[in-house]
């Protein structure tokens, strides 16, 4: 079993090594290796983790001492940001215990739903834990680059 719990500054270089080698190895069948670069290329250097930790709720999942997945929830949005899991550790639970936990968050703060705005490679696994398809969207990365992603939501029950 996993070992959830929030992640620290400490945490933020195993978890950018976690994000980007799960983008450049389970994502590589649906984008272009430049979208994959400008993808990763947009994500928060380390000096603004310090304000993500403060308005955000990031988690994490351990095996022993190492980080296996990440999760990153907006609560004021209710939006489930990211979920990365290393690739070893992908089809072992770690995302979907992290899902469950940021929906576990949100009823506690009285959410209705929980939103999620995902690559297209992981529209699959939202959808085992009834999360609904809303659309198709292009998102734009912050050097312009354009990639399709996915709408979802899930109603949350108390």
């Amino acid at each position: 079993m996993y070992n959830i719990r929030s992640a620290t500054i400490d945490d933020i270089d195993a978890i950018h090594a976690l994000v980007s080698e799960s983008i450049f190895e389970l994502f590589k069948d649906h984008y272009t290796k430049e979208q994959l670069e400008a993808y990763l290329a947009s994500f928060p250097k380390r000096t603004h983790y310090n304000e993500l930790l403060s308005d955000r709720i990031i988690i994490v999942a351990c095996d022993n001492d190492t980080i296996v997945g990440y999760t990153q929830y907006d609560p004021s949005e209710s939006t489930v940001d990211a979920i990365y899991v290393l690739p070893s550790y992908t089809g072992k639970g770690a995302g979907s215990r992290l899902l469950r936990y940021i929906e576990d968050v949100a009823r506690s703060l009285n959410k209705s739903e929980i939103k999620i705005n995902s690559t297209v490679n992981a529209t699959t696994f939202y959808e085992k834990s009834n999360y609904i398809f809303q659309e198709n969207f292009m998102q734009t990365c912050k050097d312009g680059t354009k990639f399709e992603a996915v709408k979802l939501v899930k109603q949350l029950n108390s």
